[in-house]
């Protein structure tokens, strides 16, 4: 906290009715009536330093000072000058001292205030409350001692108390600006926003320089998130005070907010230059540091910050967060723990928010729930507990209550881009909602975040058939589906005919990404760096050809594309649905994927590819399929990988049918959420509704990729759930030779399966409708024979098929580029088109 209190040199200025000390008129009255004398040259030599002390030339009063008490060591005023100085300079033990041995050659009530502020820059705030009580007992109606005991008020914790303090000293002096400055930081931190910017108002009014009125007002605004008016006025709290570590960090804290990550860095750093033992800075830059991916360093210097200072809440904050991405929950837990304990007020809401969100990261989702509930309760407009809060929901399978918490953000904060990519996520799980019901969703997000450049892209070489510069924008660089479905492409993309760049969302790499970058020309990382910024990078890359990997999932820049930082946008790898950006021209797809008639639920313009929108890479582990293991265990076992928020109410209801006409089979559920007693519960009373009792369903978590794939041969039939059917996790199935029934509808995500299996020639697997589902279920459950055949036909039918042939399918995806760019450069909008295949 920064506290703002003035340290008087001398006696107080004379206002009012106040008389000048004894002291002060016998000097004034001699040195009128003849020469001076020794005590009158040095009251005189006072008066000179006390000048250039308040004129901020401390080393020219400190010369003075000390020559005094060369010639008088028990000059009480000169002590306390002197021991004002070494406070100033950050020595506060001696200043202590100092002030201390002026107190005891004569007792005067600034230096009882002095000593106060001393004693609270040591962390005794016991010692400085005696201290301004024994001031305010001699003047009673002294402004700059209430000023000081609302800032001991304040570390003690009785906000309240300091409030009326600051009061009490405006009372006395309206204008008294560092008090109209204190006062609007305690109320900041009470959370009246409103009122705290009234007091930095007045305190400017009074005076303009004061720097702590910026650097507070600074923080107020950042809380508002308008980070452009923050910045202005904490550059003004540095132009006020250049050393001003506080604002500095506080400038860092802004622009780390602004993803501008180097300067933020920058900025900690002169922070630190500045106050090397500076907690809060060395918290915010070690939070810099994790923007970095630069997990441990950044612990040591949280831990450094808690060391230096035990109720640093944003270094256990912090702290917390990091442990849990170094898998250290245990500590991370009680590093968070600690900070709700300090927290208080709006203080107590973030805290809860930081570890409920850091153990939604972890998966721990209860716990999770329970945190930032806590958060809401502290702040019910709390938009990133709410949005988080849906996402703990969605992952423990209750959809609904998700969509309907990521609504109640959307109209708290209608400028809070996660909850619409959320909430039109999470409405593909649910079968009530149509495709029209989506795309009104996806339309509300395109007009809050279609936002493009005025700029065009004049200057760029529009031949038709030059080589293209394409860039793919993504999270998901890394072992994810996007990256199986990518590699391939970018395997056989012709570098003769296409400049390949990749902007990377995620600071972290694995082995998968090293393969990937392989066949990338240019990388670049756009973790930690705003849509502008990123944009701008773009421009100066000169992309002809956009690519959106991420849609409105996990680790989304979608936001960027309403920058139209490029002639040409496209979607295609991530999602399965609309943007809603009319910024975004094309979204590739296939005819199976959205069949004649698809066009008028999405605002791109469909480019449709013959062989599917997917191209699989097979996984690495080297595992053959098993026979149907119902051959040596007896019964059938039906099976599903998927996201248990794919389970909704109409697919137990499913399933429970299947379970009830193929005697004695069970059912195998993996997920990792099934690792939570509460989803396990659900499911299985879920379930048992239906009339498919506990004992014949079976419920895994998680585990290594290479044992979840093991798994499949634990699986005779997967089941493939609606109206969000699988992708990789079908391909996965498919790979481990186990047949996948699914049932397709009108809906994209309901239709990925399929396009898989029309790939393959094995369409039989598609349902028609949910009794020719349970039809189909039945009769490969009992034709063994026909179980055999499929699992051993499988895998070659998907190493045979056009999705699996990466030059094929690139090529076919590179003619659809070469087609959007002949359309731009022939000033052609863009239209919805198909690419003819070959055999």
């Amino acid at each position: 906290r920064s506290l703002v209190y003035t340290v008087e040199i001398f006696f107080d200025s004379v206002r009012g009715d106040e008389k000048m000390s004894g002291s002060q008129v016998r000097a004034g009255r001699e040195i009128s009536e003849g020469s001076p004398s020794p005590s009158e040259i040095l009251q005189q030599c006072f008066g000179i330093a006390a000048e250039h002390h308040n004129a901020g030339q401390l080393t020219e009063a400190e010369q003075i000072y000390r020559q005094i008490l060369n010639v008088n060591p028990l000059h009480a005023d000169a002590l306390h000058g002197l021991g004002v100085i070494a406070h100033q300079v950050g020595r506060d033990d001696f200043a202590a001292e100092l002030i201390g041995k002026a107190l005891a050659q004569r007792i005067e009530p600034v230096f009882h205030n002095n000593l106060a502020l001393v004693l609270l820059a040591l962390g005794k705030p016991n010692e400085a409350l005696s201290a301004i009580l024994k001031a305010l007992q001699i003047r009673p109606a002294y402004p700059q001692a209430y000023n000081a005991l609302g800032n001991v008020q304040e570390s003690l914790g009785n906000r309240e108390d300091a409030i009326a303090s600051f009061e009490k000293a405006l009372e006395l002096r309206p204008d008294y600006a560092d008090a109209h400055a204190n006062l609007g930081k305690a109320l900041q931190e009470k959370g009246d926003f409103d009122a705290a910017a009234r007091a930095y108002e007045k305190a400017l009014a009074i005076k303009p320089d004061c720097a702590e009125a910026h650097n507070n007002l600074g923080n107020l605004l950042r809380v508002r998130s308008d980070y452009d008016a923050a910045l202005v006025s904490l550059d003004k709290a540095l132009a006020c005070r250049p050393n001003y570590a506080d604002a500095y960090n506080n400038k860092g804290i802004v622009l780390l907010m602004q993803q501008k990550l180097d300067a933020a860095v920058a900025c900690f750093r002169c922070a630190l230059a500045l106050k090397p033992d500076f907690p809060a800075a060395l918290a915010s830059y070690g939070s810099a540091l994790v923007a970095q991916g630069k997990l441990d360093d950044s612990v040591v210097y949280f831990k450094r910050a808690i060391a230096l200072d035990p109720r640093c809440i944003p270094a256990y904050n912090n702290l917390g967060t990091t442990l849990l991405q170094l898998n250290t929950t245990d500590e991370a837990i009680a590093a968070f723990e600690q900070a709700i304990a300090l927290s208080e007020g709006s203080g107590q809401a973030e805290a809860h928010y930081n570890l409920g969100t850091s153990l939604l990261e972890r998966h721990i989702l209860d716990r999770a729930i329970t945190s930032l509930g806590k958060a809401l309760v502290a702040d019910p407009k709390h938009a990133g507990a709410r949005n988080n809060l849906g996402v703990a929901l969605q992952d423990k399978g209750q959809v609904e209550d998700a969509v309907a918490a990521y609504a109640e953000v959307m109209a708290v904060s209608p400028d809070y881009a996660g909850a619409y990519s959320n909430k039109l996520m999470a409405m593909h799980y649910i079968e009530k909602y149509s495709n029209e019901d989506v795309l009104q969703v996806a339309l509300a997000f395109g007009k809050a975040f279609d936002r493009p450049d005025a700029r065009t892209f004049t200057g760029r070489d529009l031949s038709p058939e030059r080589k293209l510069r394409i860039g793919y924008v993504s999270g998901d660089f890394n072992v994810h589906p996007v990256a199986f479905f990518l590699a391939r492409c970018l395997e056989a993309h012709d570098r003769e005919k296409f400049e390949i760049f990749a902007y990377s969302n995620w600071p972290h790499e694995d082995e998968l990404t090293a393969e990937l970058r392989e066949h990338i020309d240019h990388w670049r990382v756009v973790v930690g760096i705003s849509d502008g910024d990123a944009a701008e990078m773009i421009r100066k890359d000169e992309i002809d050809i956009l690519v959106d990997l991420s849609g409105h999932t996990n680790k989304t820049r979608v936001n960027l594309f309403g920058l139209k930082a490029a002639p040409i946008q496209a979607a295609w790898l991530g999602y399965f649905g609309t943007t809603g950006l009319k910024s975004m021209d094309y979204l590739i797809l296939d005819p199976v994927s959205a069949p004649a008639g698809a066009d008028k639920w999405y605002t791109e313009s469909l480019v449709r590819l013959p062989y599917g929108r997917f191209c699989y890479k097979a996984p690495p582990a080297n595992l053959t399929p098993s026979e149907p293991p119902c051959l040596e265990q007896g019964f059938v076992t039906f099976g599903c990988f998927n996201n248990v928020a794919k389970l909704g109410p109409g697919v137990i209801r499913l399933w429970a049918e299947v379970l009830q006409a193929v005697p004695n089979s069970r059912l195998l559920l993996k997920w990792r959420s099934l690792g939570e007693d509460s989803v396990k519960k659900r499911l299985l009373d879920a379930f048992a509704r239906e009339g498919a009792p506990a004992e014949r369903i079976e419920l895994r978590g998680a585990s290594s990729y290479f044992d979840m794939l093991k798994e499949y041969n634990d699986i005779d039939i997967a089941l493939d759930p609606f109206p969000f059917g699988g992708a990789t996790t079908s391909c996965e199935a498919l790979w481990m030779g186990v047949p996948v029934l699914t049932l397709p509808s009108d809906r994209l995500a309901s239709r990925q399966t399929l396009g898989f299996l029309h790939g393959m020639g094995f369409e039989q697997l598609a349902a028609g409708s949910p009794q020719d589902f349970v039809a189909r279920a039945v009769s490969l459950a009992s034709d063994t024979r026909r179980q055999r055949e499929l699992r051993a036909a499988l895998r070659p039918a998907m190493e045979n098929a056009p999705f699996f042939d990466g030059p094929k399918f690139t090529a076919t995806l590179e003619a659809a580029y070469r087609r959007m760019w002949r359309r731009h450069v022939q000033g052609e909008k863009p239209e919805p088109f198909d690419i003819a295949g070959h055999a």
